[in-house]
């Protein structure tokens, strides 16, 4: 599975490169979120889901992980443009209020700024 990261200002912006995110991607999506952790200090996390058609449990729970990290340093976790399947599976999941949800990432650093 492929990531690309970024930080600007005090948000970590994760760009999901695949289709899937699934258990096959999670273990690196951790390691990639420890390494900018101990590589910079951001409160914020974008995780950029307009390549990802599909998200199972496994990575239902790395993105909780993304938020976990948000809440230790007070800030915010943002999903931008995830599609309506994975819209409907955080809301079976009573999850669709934990993460904002916006349509760009220029929408998600404005809010944060």
């Amino acid at each position: 599975m492929k990531f690309e990261n970024e930080v600007k200002d005090e948000t970590l912006i994760i760009r999901v490169k695949d289709t899937t995110f699934d258990a096959r991607g999670v273990k690196q999506f951790k390691r990639d979120m420890f390494l900018a952790i101990s590589e910079s200090d951001f409160k914020n996390i974008i995780v950029n889901l307009e390549n990802v058609r599909m998200v199972d449990s496994t990575g239902l729970g790395g993105l909780l992980f993304a938020k976990r990290q948000t809440d230790i340093r007070g800030g915010k976790c943002f999903l931008v443009n995830p599609k309506s399947r994975i819209l409907s599976l955080l809301k079976i999941s009573k999850l669709e209020n934990i993460f904002e949800v916006v349509e760009t990432e220029t929408a998600a650093l404005t809010a944060v700024a």
